[in-house]
């Protein structure tokens, strides 16, 4: 599962300020974000499916998911929506042209998952999203991201009118969009503290943590919740900065901080 807000801009002086969270099982091992081989692409990665749940790229390309699959924990080795974002931000295509190779590949692999996923070029400043809303069924959604304050969620696609979680998230990024001017590395940790985990005590409406009977059914009780928080913030001026925040295997959170130029 998991959790977005974003605020894609015309003409400020931030194109975009993301914040997200990820949600999984505490069986589900995620690494913390750091760069590929070749030095280009900064995400994190499921250890299941090497996929990912965000990343950007040198070039200016990001791609963000959300997906039931981890609700489920319906993750296998090389499937999954969560290679979706890795086949975007490797590839050339516009984020046009990989929505309707998306679409292609469900049709043809009737793949049994749910999912949301935004792909964005920075320089064409170009954003789709991609929703598929039924496990049961191969069709996929696209449309055009309009500009403006967003979110995303699991079941709920972009920008829910429903989810108690999504408004609430919603409600406190459009606020804290408002406060903000030019945002500086300093402020990074802090914005994610304060809008995606309560530095106080955990009591915020859009960080999870829970525990309940593993849907395998083999597995037993287990935590269920969020396992990193991501912000991140791309400038006019080409400069990238992001902060993450997860959680080792063995439950410590662990804190990076990035920050490089668009090429």
């Amino acid at each position: 599962m998991g959790i977005v807000a974003f605020n894609w801009t015309e003409g400020n002086n931030n194109q975009l300020t993301l914040l997200m969270n990820r949600d999984n099982w505490e069986n589900r091992v995620i690494s913390g974000a750091s760069w590929s081989r070749n030095g280009q692409i900064l995400s994190g990665r499921c250890k299941a499916n090497n996929g990912t749940w965000f990343g950007i790229t040198k070039r200016g390309r990001v791609a963000f998911l959300v997906n039931t699959s981890l609700l489920l924990d319906r993750v296998k080795a090389n499937s999954g929506s969560e290679l979706y974002p890795v086949r975007f931000l490797e590839g050339n295509m516009s984020p046009d042209q990989f929505a309707n190779e998306v679409r292609l590949h469900e049709k043809q692999s009737n793949e049994r998952h749910v999912y949301s996923l935004i792909v964005a070029d920075m320089a064409s400043s170009s954003m789709v999203h991609i929703l598929k809303p039924l496990d049961t069924k191969s069709d996929v959604i696209i449309e055009t991201v309009p500009f403006g304050v967003h979110t995303l969620s699991s079941y709920e696609g972009l920008d829910s009118t429903e989810s108690p979680r999504d408004l609430r998230l919603r409600g406190l990024f459009s606020q804290m969009i408002g406060d903000l001017g030019n945002i500086e590395k300093s402020q990074m940790e802090g914005i994610a503290g304060r809008f995606m985990y309560d530095v106080a005590g955990g009591r915020d409406a859009v960080f999870l943590q829970t525990r309940d009977e593993h849907p395998s059914g083999n597995l037993g009780s287990q935590h269920f919740g969020t396992t990193s928080t991501t912000a991140l913030v791309v400038k006019r001026t080409k400069e990238v900065m992001l902060f993450e925040r997860y959680m080792e295997e063995n439950g410590a959170w662990t804190k990076h901080h990035f920050a490089f130029n668009i090429q």
